[in-house]
C-alpha cells in the first residue's frame, strides 16, 4: 500500500515565466465589480494564512489574484501535471469570473477554468495593460 497517494496537497515546486515584483493582490469581487469577467493566468501558487490555511492564488498580467479556498485541490492537481503546467506558463489558461447568491443571501464569486483563445492571446501581447479582458 502506498499511502503517499492519499495526500491531497502534494505540491510540486514550479517556476513561472512572469516576474511578479511590484504586483499587488486583487479579489475576484473587485475585478467583477470593475466589469472584468475573464482574466488570463500565467501561474498559480499558494500562500499560507494562520487563520485559513493554504490559500490558492493566480499570477495574472500586472497583479496577483486571490482565489476561492475550495480550488486548492484542483490547482494542486494541475501543478502536478507537466503538460498543464507548460500550458499555464504559456498563458493558455483563462479564468471566467461569475457572481452568485449564496444560500445565506450573500454575493459570492466563483471561477471557471477555460482555454485562452488564440485571438485573446495575440491581443493581450499587443496591449500594454495585458491579459485582462
Amino acid at each position: 500500500m502506498d499511502f503517499t497517494t492519499k495526500n491531497t496537497n502534494n505540491f510540486k515546486k514550479r517556476e513561472w515565466n512572469k516576474k511578479t515584483e511590484g504586483y499587488t493582490f486583487k479579489k475576484l469581487s473587485d475585478l467583477y465589480k470593475d466589469g472584468v469577467k475573464k482574466v488570463q493566468v500565467f501561474g498559480f501558487f499558494f500562500t499560507k494564512s494562520e487563520n485559513f490555511g493554504l490559500q490558492p492564488n493566480a499570477i495574472c498580467d500586472g497583479f496577483l489574484l486571490n482565489l476561492p479556498a475550495h480550488q486548492k485541490n484542483t490547482i494542486s492537481e494541475m501543478l502536478q501535471d507537466d503538460e498543464c503546467y507548460n500550458a499555464i506558463n504559456n498563458g493558455e489558461c483563462t479564468l471566467e469570473i461569475r457572481e452568485y447568491q449564496s444560500k445565506y443571501n450573500k454575493k459570492c464569486y466563483e471561477i471557471t477554468y477555460t482555454n485562452t483563445l488564440k485571438t485573446e492571446t495575440k491581443e493581450n501581447t499587443e496591449n500594454a495593460q495585458g491579459p485582462v479582458f
